[in-house]
This record gives C-alpha cells, structure tokens and sequence, in this order.
C-alpha cells in the first residue's frame, strides 16, 4: 500500500448519555477500542467524566438504565474538557488530520447515535472538525448483523446487542451492560464473528 493511502483502522466507539437529543443531553462515558486492518488491538480507552452544563435536564430513564444518579454523574473523575483532550492525543496518534486519505474509520453499535454525540461532544469543546478524523459513514455493526440475519430475523426477540452476542455464543453479561467499557467490548467480539462471512475488499 502507498504512503497515500496508510493502512487503516478502525476505532470502536460507545457512549454513555444523559439522555437521545444532542442538543439538550451530553455524554458521561466514552469507551473505544481502537484495532488495526486485522481487528488486533492497539489502544483501548474510557473515558468518564461530569456531562457539560447543568445536570438538570438528564433523563430520569436514561439514568436508570446506566444506574446512574445526578450525585454519581457529578462525582465522576474528568471533567469533559479533559476527557476531549485525552480523545484528541489518542486520535494524533493514529491519524494525520491533515491527510484526507489517512482518517479512522469509525464503528459502534447503531453508530449513528455514537457518532453524532461524539461530533455534538466536539462541538462542545470549541472544534468542528470531528470529520478530520473520521471517514463518514460510520460502520454500523447492527446494520451489518441485520444483512447476516435477513432469513431468521422472525426468530429474534429484538435486535439489542445483547440478543445478536448471545445468538452468535459470544455470551451477554446483563447485569454488565449499559457500561460503555462492556458494551464495546461485545460490539468488537460481534463484528469479528460477522466479519468472518463477509468478503474483505
């Protein structure tokens, strides 16, 4: 492969929020874990830190499913300056911002929702170049499970993490889940299963 165009890597990315609107909700928890072409693992990151602004608007319903309380959310250890800070120096390790043929590749989970709160999260911190880092779209492991599942989709209960790892007998931890940390690491072991069945260009 040229010097033009590195070799690439994805970075598995999962949030924890406050609530679903970008504009009103922020994150409290940033996990990633960044792999090679090849899925091995180069850094892996978590990140919590206190949302930004009041803590007023989170939603009842999204703490409770990241058990979660507006006392623990303002007792976590960074606050959101740092934590962007902390992203930036792992994201300048990996990528030439200033290369449009070198970015990350960004995966999650229905990685729409992670995406756009890590852009919103940029934002926040004063910086709209989020894409200076990531090729756009995000890959979305739901979306690629959904095409492997398309002949016994009626035989899933839902399409929730959990449900696609414990098809595919990679076990599912609930009491563990809804922690980002958890979550991308089941994300990442889910992708390597479906990955195995799908041709590589």
């Amino acid at each position: 492969m040229s010097a033009k165009y590195p070799g690439y890597k994805y970075f598995f990315l999962d949030t924890e929020t406050t609530g679903l609107d970008t504009r009103i909700h922020n994150i409290f928890q940033i996990s990633g874990i960044l792999t090679d072409a090849n899925l091995n693992v180069l850094e892996t990151i978590d990140y919590r830190f206190t949302p930004f602004f009041s803590l007023d608007g989170a939603d009842p319903q999204a703490l409770e499913k990241t058990g979660m309380t507006l006392e623990s959310l303002a007792a976590l250890p960074l606050s959101p300056r740092e934590a962007y800070t902390n992203l930036i120096s792992i994201l300048e390790k990996h990528c030439d911002r200033y290369n449009k043929a070198d970015k990350l590749h960004f995966v999650a989970y229905n990685a729409r929702f992670d995406a756009d709160f890590i852009r919103a999260f940029f934002e926040k911190n004063g910086d709209a170049y989020f894409g200076s880092w990531f090729w756009n779209p995000p890959i979305c492991v739901m979306q690629a499970a959904a095409w492997m599942t398309t002949r016994v989709r009626g035989a899933l209960p839902n399409f929730k993490l959990g449900t696609l790892c414990q098809c595919a007998e990679l076990g599912w931890d609930e009491a563990a889940a809804h922690d980002a940390s958890y979550d991308i690491t089941k994300t990442l072991e889910l992708y390597r299963y479906l990955r195995r069945d799908i041709p590589q260009l």
